[in-house]
């Protein structure tokens, strides 16, 4: 040949250093036998309230029925529990390497944590309330319980998100109810990406499903005037103070104060509301004034219980004195003299009553508005009463009265762990990673049901069922119809070894950057972008057989931004499939764009055996590998790590690779050689016969080719041959004028 248009490179090792890093890719997961067993029983966590939204604890199986996708399923086991058994580890370990045959769909705790009024807590009231929030957090709570941390006043205010971290929410409540940057909106973010069971509809308030159609439930309870009478009164000048200050401003803002409480409570049922699931409120408050008017406090229990939302309310006076309720009788003293002063006034004029009798204004003012006083004091001589109307009135009750909180905390626990649980054969046994939707219903209309709405449906693979957030987040993008598609990206399979059952495919996934949101952060001087990725794959019947996903943040400084706009990420991942026809299902999460993106790439693994080589590659990028290579990676050998490009356009200018490997039949004797042909638009421009050198510890040759580039359709065509044996690959690349 006059002109020397490839170079053949012998073995993996001369890759190094052949083109330059783009943007860092993750490292592959975890190899190893793909286990796949599929989930044949469900065991649903059901709650079932009444319609004053108190929990049910007498129903028999009959009185429930479970539907999977419209289909009536058979229920094996039904049985109240009190809570979540917690597993010792000798349990847990004597279960390692079992293939779990139960998916336990566990009910989602929401435990919010509510600071009410804490401007109006003195030092001993803020200090029991610290101390009751510290033991409350070290309780012995069940899994999947939630707790976020809010401060309720003219606003809600976010002090800690919804999170499982005891440690994490215990320092947030020491900082003494200072609220942080929080935003209410994006709360429960972590709750909807940590329950990969949980089907929240958008713009829906509330997910329990509801019996008797979705009819409203109404409020039938009444505003309870009970007062707790085991309460120690305090005496000493500064409480005596304090009192006195109280009498005042109930006096002239009784009915303001008793509507700013109203509103605070609509605030915090429509605030928490938002959030899904059952929320229950532990509401630290010093005391709950009153309207007086049943109707308003009615309507807000009757939001509460459809916000499906149950208070534990916590009077934070603990066993000191109800300043309030000594308040409230010192308005009904004043009442009582402004009565005798009005009896006395009579006498003063000879007992003639029709004789104008005016004094001082004020005295005035005050003789007229004695009706308001007592509507006043009465309303507000139990500030407690409507903490426990409220308690009551949404499925809880009121802690009062008591110092010992270890006995009513663990009942609370209690409550927020009792479901009943109810297990059943789902009668399709496709696991195709759709949702399957369950419903739930009861026989008694006016009962509300809290569950699961659904559930994906995933084989095991690689020994596990779990589920990460974003793996949730593609499912649901898969699984919609249309499949949305706002971006552009592509998935390419390569065939590599073939065994005596499996063959190793290795896929690609290409996203450009520049399809990527970026989103500035000045302090930082650089742009936050972030990928998430899942891929099924699934045999011919639709069955799941295989999945593989990535979840990568980058922070690009500003300066390197728009270099890196113009190159791809690119992730790669092998799987061992029996030879057979197989779709990739692929979803890609622009998760700073709040953006999702799918396509289906189909994947034929045909039967072959004898001499075999792989498919041939166009290489973007050669990285350095970090650690030990991975043998069961095909795109990994030695040190070196191949990044393939799946475009088929090369730029003018530029020296093109290609990759692949030959694996030689052991069973022939002579020497494994291959063949190459350079051709442009369907011509032959040069050709080259080599042998091959000898092949690896697992039987493998892996090759690199460089070639050269000449405007127009170019086709590289590689054959290997041994003895009588041949196989061939090609790859086809344009390159432009």
């Amino acid at each position: 040949m006059g002109q020397r248009l490839f170079l053949i490179l012998a073995g993996a090792s001369c890759l190094t250093g052949a083109v330059a890093a783009t943007v860092p890719t993750t490292n592959p997961a975890e190899q190893g036998p793909t286990i796949r067993a599929n989930v044949n029983e469900v065991a649903l966590d059901i709650v079932v309230r009444d319609k004053h939204g108190k929990l049910v604890k007498n129903l028999k199986p009959g009185d429930v029925q479970i539907y999977e996708d419209g289909a009536l399923q058979q229920i094996r086991s039904f049985r109240l529990e009190q809570g979540y058994p917690l597993e010792s580890p000798e349990a847990g370990k004597a279960k390692a390497g079992r293939a779990p045959s139960v998916m336990p769909l566990r009910k989602v705790n929401l435990v919010c944590v509510v600071f009410h009024n804490q401007d109006n807590l003195d030092m001993s009231m803020h200090k029991f309330t610290m101390d009751a929030v510290q033991e409350f957090l070290q309780a012995n709570w069940q899994p999947d319980t939630w707790v976020g941390v809010f401060a309720l006043g003219a606003r809600l205010n976010v002090l800690y998100p919804f999170t499982t971290n005891r440690d994490e929410l215990a320092r947030a409540a020491a900082q003494g109810f200072r609220g942080g940057s929080f935003q209410l909106a994006r709360v429960a973010d972590a709750v909807l990406n940590g329950t990969p069971n949980l089907d929240v509809v958008e713009g829906s308030s509330n997910q329990a499903t509801r019996t008797g159609g979705g009819t409203e439930i109404l409020s039938t309870g009444k505003l309870n005037n009970a007062a707790i009478l085991d309460i120690q009164d305090q005496a000493g000048e500064a409480a005596e103070a304090q009192r006195g200050d109280l009498v005042d401003q109930q006096r002239q803002f009784g009915h303001i104060s008793g509507m700013e409480a109203l509103d605070q409570m609509k605030l915090m049922v429509a605030q928490l509301g938002q959030f899904p699931g059952h929320k229950t409120v532990l509401m630290l408050s010093p005391g709950l004034a009153s309207t007086g008017n049943p109707e308003l406090f009615d309507a807000v229990l009757n939001k509460a219980r459809q916000a499906d939302i149950s208070v534990y309310a916590l009077d934070t006076n603990g066993l000191s004195a109800n300043s309030n309720v000594q308040a409230g009788n010192q308005a009904l003293q004043h009442v009582t003299s402004l009565s005798q002063q009005q009896g006395a006034i009579p006498a003063l004029n000879g007992g003639n009553a029709n004789i104008d009798n005016t004094g001082s204004v004020g005295r005035d003012a005050e003789l007229m508005r004695q009706d308001d006083y007592l509507h006043n004091a009465v309303r507000m001589s139990d500030t407690q009463a409507p903490l426990r109307a409220l308690s009551e009135g949404t499925g809880g009750f009121l802690i009062g009265g008591t110092n010992d909180l270890r006995k009513p905390f663990q009942h609370l626990i209690e409550d927020v762990g009792m479901h009943y649980e109810a297990v059943y054969h789902p009668t399709s046994d496709k696991f195709d990673g759709r949702l399957r939707k369950i419903e739930v219903k009861t026989t008694h209309s006016d009962y509300t049901v809290e569950n699961r709405n659904g559930y994906f449906a995933m084989p095991e693979l690689h020994g596990s069922t779990t589920l990460l957030p974003y793996e949730v987040a593609g499912l649901a993008a898969l699984g919609s119809n249309p499949a949305p598609h706002p971006f552009n990206f592509q998935v390419k399979a390569y065939h590599f070894r073939t065994g005596k059952d499996t063959n190793q495919i290795g896929v690609a996934f290409e996203m450009p950057v520049k399809e990527l949101t970026a989103t500035p952060q000045p302090q930082l001087k650089n742009h936050r972008l972030h990928l998430s990725l899942l891929a099924l794959v699934k045999d011919s019947t639709g069955q799941v057989v295989d999945k593989y996903g990535a979840d990568v943040p980058y922070q690009i400084p500003d300066d390197k931004l728009a270099g890196l706009q113009t190159l791809p990420i690119t992730f790669t991942h092998p799987f061992s499939l029996a030879p057979g026809h197989y779709t990739v299902e692929t979803a890609i999460l622009d998760r700073e764009g709040n953006r999702v993106s799918t396509s289906a790439t189909p994947l034929d693994n045909p039967e072959h055996k004898g001499l075999a080589m792989s498919s041939v590659m166009l290489v973007s990028e050669i990285d350095p590998v970090k650690g030990e290579p991975d043998a069961a990676d095909p795109f990994e050998y030695r040190t070196s790590r191949v990044v393939p490009l799946l475009s088929s356009t090369v730029a003018k200018g530029t020296l093109p690779y290609v990759y692949f490997v030959v694996y030689p039949d052991k069973g022939i004797a002579e020497k494994p050689k291959i063949g190459v042909q350079f051709l442009v638009d369907g011509k032959v421009l040069a050709q080259q016969t080599s042998d091959l050198p000898a092949a690896d510890a697992s039987g493998a040759v892996p090759m690199m080719v460089g070639a050269a580039i000449k405007p127009g359709e170019c086709e590289l065509k590689i054959t290997a041959m041994q003895g009588n044996a041949s196989a061939t690959q090609s790859v086809r690349y344009s390159v432009a004028n």
